[in-house]
């Protein structure tokens, strides 16, 4: 199969989203744009008719420096950015620090990683490919009741493969839609991974309103192996808001509830309350902080991490 003929289905996929999407989506966002005229200097809500045309470009021709799109990594909190990396620039997003404290069904466990680079390639204006090592990692798991240590484990997580296609409102317009499709490639201890092979399909919705605003619908269907090592079906659903930190230059905040349900009834379902700010040292770089917090008895009881974004 040639680049082409693989690329090509993919565009045509894009262009007839790009027609029909936006108008599905008037009706969520056209009240909401029509209560204010302002908008982001540097996320307009409109695209610039001026704009240049960027589709020629390509991992082998990369994006002018001063054609590049507005920097918005993936991090943090758990919800994915609909935008792509310019074609031909890379991308490097990581924890430096990550802690977890769980307490269910009697065990308290503690979970640190660190050093777990995403990767990412611009191939395309519209696509980029990604390859997440889920770092250094060490997980130790006691008794509640007696404080007994009853499991251990430490070492590198798995890899996690995936490319992200904009169907629309990469370079800018009140709404952005994305897909991205992944694969998890099981390469780690036992204590740390569950030796699978899975994967899944996350699909975030951006839409960005006035008065700097900037709300994710996100949805995730996965395929998860059980116990039994039969397949079962995995849904997330998130919503999350964003908005600039007044008085501070270059930080953003955002809040989001997050869930997670199965068909697998040994897994119990996930709710999580999710905090997250990052800080804008520069247009190509990013530092984040954030905290998650356990709705419900299963979830982790509070995470903390802290991590960068690069774009090179």
């Amino acid at each position: 199969m040639t680049w082409t003929s693989f690329v090509a289905p993919i565009a045509r996929l894009r262009d007839l989203v790009r027609s029909g999407l936006p108008a599905t989506t008037a009706g969520l966002t056209i009240g909401l744009l029509a209560l204010s005229p302002s908008a982001r200097a540097d996320d307009p809500a409109s695209p610039d008719p001026g704009a240049p045309d960027k589709s020629g470009y390509t991992l082998l021709n990369p994006t002018p420096d001063d054609q590049m799109r507005k920097f918005t990594p993936d991090r943090p909190a758990k919800g994915f950015s609909v935008r792509t990396i310019d074609a031909g620039h890379f991308e490097l997003e990581m924890d430096t620090f990550n802690y977890t404290y769980s307490k269910y069904l009697g065990v308290t466990t503690h979970s640190f990683q660190t050093l777990d680079p995403t990767f990412k390639i611009g191939v395309t204006n519209w696509a980029d490919v990604e390859v997440q090592f889920n770092g250094l990692q060490a997980s130790r798991s006691f008794d509640a009741l007696s404080g007994a240590g009853t499991e251990s484990g430490a070492g590198f997580g798995d890899i996690l493969l995936r490319t992200k296609i904009n169907l629309i409102g990469n370079d800018g317009g009140p709404v952005g839609f994305a897909i991205i499709p992944y694969v998890k490639l099981p390469s780690s201890a036992p204590v740390i991974s569950n030796g699978v092979v899975e994967g899944g399909l996350i699909a975030p919705l951006a839409l960005r309103l006035p008065q700097d605003y900037l709300v994710t619908l996100m949805t995730e269907v996965d395929a998860l192996k059980d116990s039994a090592n039969h397949r079962e079906a995995n849904f997330v659903n998130l919503i999350g808001v964003s908005h600039p930190l007044p008085g501070i230059e270059g930080a953003n905040a955002t809040v989001e509830l997050f869930s997670a349900v199965g068909s697998d009834r040994a897994a119990p379902p996930i709710y999580t309350f999710d905090l997250g700010m990052n800080f804008r040292i520069d247009k190509h770089t990013i530092l984040d902080v954030g905290l998650n917090l356990g709705l419900n008895n299963a979830a982790p009881k509070v995470q903390i991490y802290t991590g960068i974004s690069a774009r090179f």
